[in-house]
């Protein structure tokens, strides 16, 4: 058994998968609290709009939205390009989205 967990093809496996869990647990951690942070900022944008205090240009807060969004995924690609692309990455990466 030491010969085959010595080999280091296996030992590339078993690092591609965790970091590719890691890797997904906490891109998906992060996305669930930026996408909690930009609702309550629309929440109180929103609040404030209807108690007159300010003025939304609601086209402005799209775009910086939408910005966010493609930094995030950009930050993903680029992530996932840095790391070796190795099958059990992209299966610690998966799991690691689902957990």
């Amino acid at each position: 058994m030491e010969d085959f967990v010595g080999v280091p093809a296996l030992k590339e496996v078993g690092f591609g998968g965790a970091m590719g869990f890691i890797l997904g647990f906490t891109l998906k951690r992060i996305f669930k609290f930026l996408t909690l942070l930009i609702g309550l900022y629309i929440l109180s944008l929103i609040w404030l709009a209807d108690k007159g205090i300010i003025t939304v240009n609601w086209s402005g807060v799209e775009l910086a939205v939408r910005e966010i969004f493609s930094s995030f995924e950009n930050f993903a690609r680029a992530s996932v390009r840095a790391v070796a692309f190795s099958g059990s990455f992209i299966v610690g990466f998966t799991i690691g989205m689902k957990v």
